[in-house]
């Protein structure tokens, strides 16, 4: 039986761009769908199929009916494919021309557009296919322009123009461009942030959202704001990624401000977009409430930016811990464990303090770093000196604490009653500017919107101030600076009369609390740093001491390091001459391996010698005066030299000019005295050939060498051209009147006219013969010619 013939399909395609994809087949689609079906028929077109891209944008090829109309084509299932104009086809021209152009005549389709009169089984309706599909695409770009200057004009009046609204944020139906903070997922946000200026990293961040199963941005809109999410479905609705977490400290709408142009699409086939520099962002500040303050976005991004060290496992306390604080800011100081230290080594400065505020916020303070030694050495020097003062001087001693508490009392009154007063006038102009602005926006003077944030403003800080007034109002009411305790004091003192070291009991028993203030000196052995012991029953004291000025105190610390350095150099120098002493008898005893070190040990020594002879001729060197000695001697030392050889030249000068002389004048008889004068003048242009290379090679090698012999032969030209001239003018006045003058100016006239007619004869064969540096010579032999030739018109 014969395989049935199978009958070839009439593809229909339809397009349109829509900006909404998944509203299903609109009207015009059907239109077009009637139109081609219509043409199919009354044209005898059987076996018709449609293929539809409705939503689909005339520059992408990338579309769902066309890849099935594609497939078709393919698997040679195609025998007409019917558009309605060739824009429906596509917008961009070469893409469009390959198809018609090439696949489709390839694959044996007939290809028609409408519209176009445009059918590929009559060849001579095609000419101006290319010209149209061409203006298509035109008309894509142009409304591609249009729309993006327009898009553009309403960023630039801070407009937003996309529908997505960042986390923490949501928006009303009456006003879309107006930011609203969402409270639940704002609180979200403020976290983030300050796990991130804790130091915390946004993977570690990401997790412990995660566990804490707070809702990722889209779960949350999804939830919340359905009319707004555009994914309804989410795998894992809290599984927080990293990557989200950096995206969210990294949004400058969360200080209240309105980014906009964050990414730019640079061609409009392609729509392939990149995010935007620095400069091409628009932003408008203060457009919304915040929620980030300006600090914290500053801290936490600082911190991103570093790379945090890790900590060792486990908490390092001290017995010191909660009794340092900062002198300036009053934090508590943080104590810095030799724990943290990954490395083998641990020094003194690895167990240290250093100020809370510093380490934890960024900078607010100053490190005030002091080692943990240092602190309990201080310590337990003030106890003794306190203890040993109040034994030996107790009637001074509580006549002191006496004076102290009076005036510090007196201090600390005076000024929390003046924070107080202060405050309640604060509070008083709140409640004058609160009462303002709410008549402002009655009548219509201030925005609504700006009256309620800065009312909202003004009562947060009202709130705090009322906090303040009640704190401060206890604080008159309660608050009873103690009486110095100089009976327990003196109690304990006896208890811990003889002693050495710093116990925990002894600590706890005396101190209160100890303020550190910055050092000052830096790294050296001047460093000075101020430390306040502030002990209980009696506060801050220290017993009174002989003043010692600056300069005696430096003068001091230098002496003592100076004695310590000649104590430890002698104590080194007694250790090595003993030591090369027992090697020297070991050597002397045959040991080899002692007369093998002893050997290394003398060489050394010489070696050593050596260097420090090469460092005092340095030091000799660099001393103005042996420079300017040593200088001297070079300087008369060359001069001897150089006069030595001009004598001699002058001698081998004279000498050879007389001998050359003669035999000139011989060789014009003698046939042996011209084959010698012919050779020495060979010998001669030898030598200076030689010389002019070796001259020209020097000259391309040092330029400083070259600028002399440039400068040295302009002058010897100047010199010899204005010698000339004067011999030459000298001539001209004596031959006006001498006839043996007038004859000589005829030869030499004679003879340079022969010299520059053969020059010039010379210069054009070279230029002739294609020699570059002829051919320049002469051309610029020529310009000088013609140059002189108007100039000399010109006087006529």
């Amino acid at each position: 039986m014969a395989k049935k013939e199978e009958i070839k399909i009439t593809a229909l395609y339809e397009r349109l761009s829509r900006d909404d994809e998944q509203v299903g087949e609109s009207n015009s689609i059907q239109n077009q769908k009637m139109y081609l079906e219509e043409y199919a028929r009354q044209h005898g077109m059987r076996n018709i199929r449609h293929f539809s891209d409705d939503g689909y944008s005339g520059t992408n090829f990338n579309r769902p009916g066309f890849n099935a109309l594609l497939e078709e084509i393919e698997a040679g299932h195609v025998a007409v494919l019917i558009v309605k104009d060739l824009s429906r086809f596509g917008r961009n021209y070469l893409q469009v021309g390959y198809y018609t152009e090439v696949v489709f005549p390839k694959k044996g389709i007939r290809f028609i557009a409408i519209n176009n009169s445009v059918d590929s089984a009559n060849p001579s309706d095609n000419d101006l296919t290319p010209f149209l599909n061409i203006m298509n695409e035109w008309y894509a770009k142009d409304t591609s322009n249009k729309i993006k200057a327009v898009f553009k004009a309403r960023m630039k009046n801070g407009m937003r123009c996309s529908g997505s609204i960042p986390y923490g944020y949501k928006r009303t139906k009456e006003d879309k461009q107006l930011l609203l903070v969402d409270e639940p997922a704002a609180e979200v946000v403020r976290k983030i942030f300050r796990l991130a200026c804790q130091g915390i990293g946004v993977t570690a961040i990401a997790e412990m959202l995660s566990a804490e199963k707070i809702l990722i941005p889209s779960a949350h809109a999804a939830r919340y704001f359905p009319e707004n999410c555009r994914h309804s479905e989410v795998a894992d609705p809290y599984r927080w990624s990293a990557t989200t977490v950096g995206y969210i400290l990294d949004r400058q709408e969360y200080l209240g401000h309105t980014v906009l142009g964050k990414s730019i699409c640079e061609n409009f086939k392609t729509k392939q977009r990149r995010a935007a520099t620095a400069d091409e962002l628009m932003i408008f500040p203060d457009t919304h409430e915040a929620i980030i303050e300006q600090d914290t976005w500053d801290i936490a991004h600082k911190l991103r930016l570093q790379k945090r060290p890790k900590a060792a496992n486990g908490t390092y306390t001290h017995r010191l811990s909660g009794l340092i604080y900062c002198a300036d800011c009053g934090a508590r100081m943080n104590f810095c464990s030799p724990d943290r230290v990954k490395s083998g080594k641990r020094f003194d400065s690895d167990s240290a303090f250093q100020c809370g505020n510093y380490r934890n916020t960024a900078g607010q303070c100053v490190s005030h770093f002091v080692k943990t030694s240092v602190l309990e050495a201080v310590i337990l020097q003030a106890i003794q000196a306190v203890s040993k003062y109040a034994l030996e001087n107790e009637a001074e001693f509580v006549a002191q604490l006496k004076s102290i508490w009076n005036e510090n009392q007196s201090k600390n009154t005076d000024s929390v009653q003046r924070e107080l007063e202060e405050a309640r006038k604060r509070m008083a102009e709140l409640d004058t500017m609160i009462q303002n602005l709410y008549e402002s926006s009655v009548k219509g003077v201030l925005p609504e919107r700006q009256a309620q944030r800065m009312i909202q403003q003004y009562d947060e800080e009202q709130i705090l101030l009322e906090r303040r007034v009640q704190e401060l109002e206890s604080q008159i009411q309660q608050e009873t600076v103690k009486k110095a305790d100089t009976e327990r004091f003196l109690a304990l003192v006896r208890k811990y009369r003889d002693c050495t070291e710093l116990t925990d009991a002894m600590l706890y028993s005396f101190i209160d609390r100890v303020e550190v203030h910055e050092a000052t000196g830096g790294r050296t052995i001047y460093r000075q740093q101020n430390i306040d012991i502030h002990f209980n029953f009696i506060g801050s004291y220290y017993p009174p001491v002989e003043t010692v000025s600056e300069e005696e105190r430096i003068a001091a610390i230098d002496a003592e390091q100076k004695r310590k350095k000649q104590e430890k150099g002698r104590r080194a120098n007694e250790r090595r001459k003993q030591k090369i002493e027992a090697l020297r008898l070991a050597a002397e005893a045959g040991d080899p391996e002692a007369i093998t070190q002893y050997e290394q040990h003398l060489s050394k020594l010489r070696e050593r010698n050596q260097k420090y002879r090469q460092k005092v001729r340095e030091a000799r060197e660099a001393d103005p005066e042996y420079l300017r000695q040593l200088g001297e001697k070079e300087r008369i030392r060359q001069e001897k030299l150089l006069e030595a050889e001009r004598k001699r030249i002058e001698r081998a000068t004279r000498k050879k000019k007389l001998s050359r002389a003669q035999l000139k004048e011989k060789a014009k008889t003698d046939p042996e005295a011209a084959e010698q004068w012919a050779a020495m003048k060979a010998k001669e242009a030898e030598a200076r050939h030689r010389k002019k290379e070796r001259e020209e090679a020097r000259i391309a090698s040092d330029p400083e060498y070259a600028a002399m012999m440039a400068e040295r032969k302009a002058e010897y030209t100047r010199t010899r051209t204005a010698k000339r001239k004067a011999e030459h003018d000298a001539l001209v006045e004596l031959a006006r009147t001498d006839p043996e003058a007038a004859r000589q100016l005829a030869e030499k006239r004679k003879y340079q006219s022969e010299a520059t007619t053969k020059s010039r004869q010379k210069m054009k064969a070279a230029a002739e013969a294609g020699d570059p540096d002829g051919i320049r010579r002469y051309e610029a032999y020529l310009a000088k010619r013609r140059e002189d030739y108007h100039k000399k018109n010109q006087s006529k």
